[in-house]
């Protein structure tokens, strides 16, 4: 085993043991608790799956080598692994288009994210991705198109392959990864533009009604009353804001299915009140915008090395340099090792669910 295979396969031992290791820190407690989950909390937790597979295949190849001592690995075995990494990667793909579009569903459309919804997108987008994954086995040609890769941890589809079959499937699955990334940044665009006009109609009406964020204003105010509980963190972002007196309600619909009512009255507020309010209701919409930015965002940066070098290496019919190769498996191991990170640090629900195993533990 030469030095740099043996470093690609202790490094890759190391990333993908951790990355398990956090990822089920994150499933296990959550999966007990599934039904109490917000939709998008739901998709969360099966993305950690999909980067547990991912890692897991990693880990199997690595490891293997490494206790060998050479690289010969079964080329059926490396069919199977290479189908499931295929699959876990269009899955991950898949479920963060999912948390796009439950987020322009919500701000843009103004339209709730029912579980059944969500049950039924994360059913249909695995069964997509199985039959993509699967489509060199029903063509015939699994043993060109998924072989173990020159890094030596890694099989999965041989971008560089000139026949006809393997070209055909390797721009399908491109194409599926692909076509998702352009959908969610024109997502995202719109999204962050809906969101701009939102709080600068929120932050105006305060300047109108002489109200500071202090909470000290001599004048009339407004007050969100909530008609139904929702998991903090997860409340609907459109805040509709007037400075003129009205005496009607607005309801809006939030992720869960949950109405939000908006009651504008010629009332005092106490003071203390309007900036706990203000600040505490801006606050879950900026975290429920981040948490969404963070993970797609994590994923985008994680896997663009990679996708670079399959584009390149279709168009060109020649291989990457392998120290690149790895640099890219690299970045796609590390976003499946931080994924969970993320997760703990923006979902709510999630990190109580894991606070609270562990505390029972402890006792």
């Amino acid at each position: 085993m030469y030095v740099s295979e043996w470093t690609y396969s202790t490094t890759t031992t190391a990333i993908a043991s951790v990355g398990i290791l956090i990822n089920l820190i994150v499933i296990i407690p959550n999966f007990w608790r599934v039904r109490s989950l917000t939709p998008s909390s739901l998709v969360i937790v099966c993305l950690c799956c999909s980067d547990s597979l991912l890692l897991s295949n990693y880990l199997a190849l690595a490891a293997t080598h490494l206790g060998r001592g050479d690289f010969e690995y079964n080329a059926v075995v490396c069919q199977i692994q290479g189908f499931f990494i295929t699959f876990g990667a269009l899955w991950s793909l898949g479920l963060c288009t999912g948390l796009t579009l439950f987020r322009y569903k919500i701000i843009i459309r103004k339209i709730s994210v029912s579980h059944q919804f969500a049950y039924g997108y994360l059913l249909g987008t695995a069964a997509f991705c199985a039959l993509v994954a699967g489509l060199p086995f029903i063509c015939n040609a699994g043993d060109r198109i998924y072989i173990l890769h020159q890094t030596q941890i890694n099989c999965t589809v041989a971008w560089f392959n000139t026949d006809i079959t393997t070209r055909v499937v390797s721009w399908i699955c491109l194409s599926v990864l692909l076509i998702p990334v352009s959908s969610i940044g024109f997502a995202y665009v719109r999204i962050y533009s809906e969101v701009s006009k939102v709080f600068g109609a929120y932050r105006a009406s305060s300047v109108m009604t002489n109200d500071d964020l202090s909470g000290n204003n001599p004048r009339e105010s407004k007050t969100v009353d909530q008609d139904g509980k929702h998991p903090e963190g997860h409340g609907p972002f459109s805040i509709s804001v007037c400075p003129v007196k009205v005496a009607n309600d607005t309801n809006i619909t939030s992720e869960n299915g949950n109405k939000i009512s908006i009651t504008e009255k010629g009332q005092r507020q106490p003071k203390g009140n309007k900036k706990k309010t203000r600040t505490e209701e801006e606050a879950k919409q900026v975290a429920l915008l981040m948490q969404s930015i963070a993970i797609v965002g994590l994923f985008l940066i994680g896997w663009t090395p990679y996708l670079s070098m399959g584009v390149y290496e279709l168009l060109t019919g020649t291989k990457a340099h392998p120290d690149y190769e790895f640099v890219a498996e690299m970045f796609v191991s590390m976003n499946d090792l931080l994924n969970p990170v993320m997760v703990m640090v923006f979902d709510d629900k999630i990190r109580r669910n894991v606070l609270q195993v562990f505390s029972c533990a402890k006792r």
